[in-house]
């Protein structure tokens, strides 16, 4: 499954949408650990179908990142039916991520 940008106004019906795992990647497009985080992000989108990977561009969507708190990128948000079980900031890897996501499907 791809991983799709979200904007503002599709953010709230993506993450409420059904009782599936969602995990939402806030970056900005200058952040180096961001740039190495999004290959990671989409190996985890083809290994996981059943989990829907979002990313949201922090410059583009200021009111989402302060919605979120978000003050350093990269971000991942892990969801469920809009509320937020995991955290993760910085650079992860990919086992880190593979735990996090078997911990809150």
């Amino acid at each position: 499954m791809a991983v799709k940008h979200l904007s503002k106004s599709e953010f709230d019906q993506a993450v409420n949408a059904g009782e599936d795992l969602v995990v939402v990647d806030f970056f900005a497009t200058w952040c180096g650990p961001c740039k190495m985080l999004t290959p990671v992000v989409e190996s985890m989108a083809e290994t996981h179908p059943e989990v829907h990977f979002y990313k949201v561009d922090i410059d583009e969507e200021i009111d989402l990142a302060s919605r979120f708190q978000v003050m350093s990128v990269p971000t991942l948000l892990y969801m469920k039916k809009g509320q937020i079980v995991g955290k993760s900031v910085g650079l992860v890897s990919k086992a880190d991520m593979e735990n996090e996501i078997a911990q809150n499907k």
